[in-house]
């Protein structure tokens, strides 16, 4: 054999591992990503996330959006594990703790200031006309810290009043068909039974800071779904950054979703209070900070109701990291 026929085949080996490196690197670099999933209800605080979704701020191959009926669903597939994250009341995310799911919150999406409320039948007009009646209540803590809170500003008793328990996806109907004579409710069903002739009784302005959204991550997959999470969190500043850039385009593409009107969802979001980068910054500071002194008053509230039966460890509850990493 001569020395070119022993670089032809020097070359042809070379060529042969080069080609098999190649397909091995693209057979690794095709691996699917691992997928982040989210589960919301159709709670306008949430719809953020939605319009990050239309606005491709993220890769829908990575994060997969869940919208379920009720916040029922989602507790139940976030304690399975089938969720990894949920956008979740701040009791309603205590409440999961208790009940076993390990959970992280890393980012606050609204402050409800209205937006939870009280509709009663039109002949009904005040609280206290509520003494026997039936009151639609969705089986959440969330639901409970309203009804409560009703009672008392009333001056009722449990046994003054009759129960309807109602998942969120029913509050419209039960109304409209009068299997309730009042709903306890959210937006955008709030809207839809104010423009009914529905009488607003109670609203949770009246209860300030105790009813907080939050994005609460099982704890487990904080360094798993890392980049993932990350993602989302830079996806939904990104749609909140839009909202107020281009108003107009943001509430047409998320009222689509709720079947609601654009400027019925404008108005959805006059109850709440949206806290920027750095005011939610500014309520995870300090130690314990700002959020944390609201969950130990949430979780004592839940206690008192008898929803949870010990007082939890909230030391880990909050995970800054997401947002430290953000520019304000």
């Amino acid at each position: 054999m001569n020395f070119m026929q022993t670089l032809s085949i020097k070359s042809l080996f070379q060529f042969i591992c080069l080609s098999l490196a190649a397909i091995i690197l693209s057979a690794c670099s095709s691996e699917p990503q691992p997928l982040l999933k989210v589960g919301f209800n159709q709670w306008v605080g949430y719809q953020p996330l939605v319009l990050a979704r239309e606005l491709k701020f993220y890769n829908q191959k990575q994060i997969k959006l869940a919208e379920l009926p009720s916040t029922t669903d989602t507790l139940q597939l976030l304690h399975a594990g089938e969720l990894d994250a949920a956008a979740l009341t701040l009791d309603e995310t205590l409440l999961a703790i208790e009940q076993g799911t390990p959970l992280s919150v890393i980012l606050i999406f609204d402050i409800s200031d209205g937006a939870d409320a009280l509709i009663a039948q039109t002949n009904i007009k005040t609280l206290q006309e509520l003494k026997g009646k039936r009151i639609g209540v969705e089986s959440t803590a969330t639901g409970n810290i309203m009804f409560y809170s009703i009672l008392k500003q009333a001056k009722l008793d449990e046994k003054d009043i009759h129960i309807v328990y109602l998942t969120a996806d029913e509050h419209v109907s039960a109304y409209k068909n009068n299997i309730v004579d009042a709903v306890i409710t959210f937006e955008p069903s709030r809207t839809n039974l104010l423009n009914q002739g529905g009488n607003e009784l109670f609203t949770s302005r009246m209860i300030p800071n105790l009813i907080v959204d939050v994005l609460a991550v099982r704890t487990d997959q904080l360094q798993k779904q890392h980049a993932n999470i990350q993602l989302l969190v830079d996806g939904y500043y990104k749609a909140r950054h839009h909202m107020k850039t281009n108003a107009k385009d943001a509430m047409q593409r998320m009222a689509l979703g709720l079947g609601i009107t654009p400027t019925e969802l404008q108005d959805s979001f006059k109850g709440l209070k949206l806290p920027s980068l750095t005011e939610t910054q500014a309520l995870f500071a300090g130690n314990p900070s700002l959020f944390e002194k609201n969950a130990h008053t949430v979780s004592k509230t839940l206690q008192k109701m008898g929803a949870i039966d010990t007082t939890l460890n909230l030391t880990t509850l909050q995970n800054s990291a997401f947002l430290d990493s953000l520019q304000p």
